[in-house]
């Protein structure tokens, strides 16, 4: 039996949704019905540094670029920010072949990029031809390795993939939703990234860099009486605080505050409303296995046993959990014992005497980003670290140009962080952990892990799909290329008058169903 996704299935959550969606947790109760009209302003944390070209995306977390791309974009299908299931958007429906093998997107009648260019089955072939042409170096382009495109009729799209993937509908939905007007893209490219055309419940209207961006009511949105708001402003603001604050006096109706779950309980304490979808994953330490000193295990498990998760998550992140797995709490991917080291201090200076006798005692510097929480996380790895012998360690803060430079495309750090969610293991621990996977900033290479994680995909059943990621959970726990150490949830601050609030991906707004309370 084919795996299929429909619009037509997905109707009656879409209509529940629209108030309260299936995966997030608003903070009293069912959110009022928005009405129509009025503007709304969402603070975010960061400009977009590569522009908003689909097939350049990188800062794809909610205070960076994915609410705008989500805003301006729409999204073909979404992907519950809890539970990793997957909706249809301007997609109609999103089939699978028995073997995985060959997905088909069908689109609904009608769409059309905000240029008036028909968005239709070529359309969606041009953006992903040119995610995988190695001439636009598109940080996506191993979502489509080796993949081929079919045009059936205007608006069918046959998908053939070199190996099964019987979970590629989440690809889709986190990493190749977003697509941009061929006829926009064709005369300029790059400055289509500075003046994107999509089919998305918004258009862009006017970009003040580092400052604000302003968009209107799309008046072709495919949805009839969407979006609700007339007009949509993004706000940037560096200081996840300040963020807040912009909330409580009225400047802006939502803020994304960033890393801290902290700020949870301050948002709350300020008669803030937050709607939050708990996930797997988190944020994780990530060692450069590739090169020294980290390419040698001894040294990422030295590191690891020094630390004490539990303290470490309080610590930098007041009020928080530790997720002791790379699956969340709930997960039904979690395995039932425990994989992850206990803290042993004696044996990480046993570790670390051990490599100083073979002449390596350890030296390395943490690049972190400049956030408050990751300063706190570096600081904490420091002072903790800082007690052994045989070991010195240094800190730089990088600024998001920086740090994607230096540790996303350069590679060239030690030991580095960044978060992980994983409401399904499919697609983010994929990417993270697989030889090939377009985040493994790690360099690192198992080939049991490989194995384990194709399992995953080719697996038609959840028996299946447990024992292959129970796999992985061991082996990546025994090799330590990554440490998670802090539950992950994703939230957004926003005042009583918002509503329509429905977290996707890793925890960002549908913005087709975000209005203002008309009570």
């Amino acid at each position: 039996m084919p795996h299929r996704l429909t619009a037509a299935a997905s109707a009656l959550l879409f209509f529940f949704s629209a108030a309260c969606s299936a995966g997030t947790q608003p903070q009293q109760g069912a959110q009022p019905a928005p009405g129509k009209g009025g503007a709304a302003t969402v603070v975010l944390g960061v400009e977009a540094v590569r522009g908003l070209d689909p097939a350049q995306l990188f800062n794809l977390t909610p205070s960076g670029d994915a609410n705008r791309l989500s805003a301006i974009f729409g999204l073909l299908f979404w992907a519950d920010a809890s539970t990793g299931k997957v909706s249809p958007g301007l997609g109609e429906s999103l089939t699978a072949s028995d073997d995985g093998k060959v997905w088909t997107i069908k689109l609904r009648p009608g769409l059309k990029f905000s240029d008036g260019t028909p968005l239709d089955a070529e359309a969606v072939k041009f953006n992903y031809d040119r995610i995988a042409d190695p001439k636009t170096r598109s940080p996506l382009a191993t979502l489509v390795k080796g993949a081929t495109f079919k045009v059936s009729d205007e608006r069918t799209l046959a998908i053939e993939l070199p190996d099964a993937n019987l979970a590629f509908d989440r690809v889709i939905a986190t990493g190749l939703a977003f697509i941009g007007s061929p006829t926009a893209i064709g005369k300029d490219a790059a400055a289509f990234a500075q003046q994107p055309v999509g089919a998305g419940p918004f258009v862009l209207k006017e970009w003040v860099r580092d400052d604000h961006m302003t968009l209107t009511r799309n008046p072709s949105y495919y949805q009839q009486g969407a979006p609700l708001l007339d007009t949509l402003t993004f706000k940037v603001i560096a200081d996840p605080a300040q963020r807040i604050n912009a909330v409580a006096s009225g400047q802006a109706q939502a803020a994304v505050p960033g890393s801290d779950l902290s700020f949870i309980q301050r948002a709350k304490g300020s008669g803030l409303q937050v709607t939050q979808a708990p996930a797997g994953g988190g944020p994780m330490l990530i060692f450069n296995t590739a090169r020294a000193p980290f390419d040698d295990p001894d040294a990422r498990k030295a590191v690891v046993l020094a630390l004490n998760t539990e303290e470490m998550a309080q610590v930098v992140d007041p009020g928080s959990t530790t997720p002791g797995s790379l699956y969340g709490a709930s997960s039904p991917f979690r395995p039932a014992a425990g994989a992850m080291p206990a803290q042993d201090v004696a044996g990480a200076q046993r570790l670390l005497d051990k490599l100083a006798a073979a002449g390596k005692p350890l030296r390395f510097t943490i690049s972190m980003p400049a956030s408050g929480f990751f300063r706190r996380s570096a600081e904490y790895l420091q002072s903790r670290l800082s007690g052994l012998k045989n070991i010195q360690v240094e800190i730089e803060v990088l600024d998001n140009a920086a740090l994607d430079r230096k540790v996303f495309t350069n590679r060239d750090f030690a030991l580095s962080a960044q978060i992980v969610p994983v409401a399904d293991p499919e697609p983010n621990l994929y990417k993270l952990l697989h030889s090939g996977g377009q985040t493994n900033y790690m360099g690192y290479r198992n080939p049991k892990v490989d194995a384990a994680l194709d399992e995953g995909r080719h697996s038609a059943d959840e028996a299946g799909r447990r024992a292959a990621y129970a796999t992985v959970e061991r082996l990546v726990m025994s090799d330590l290329p990554v440490l998670p150490y802090r539950s992950q949830i994703a939230y957004t601050v926003h005042s009583a008058k918002l509503t329509g609030l429905t977290l996707h991906g890793d925890g960002c707004l549908l913005y087709d169903r975000l209005g203002l309370d008309g009570s």
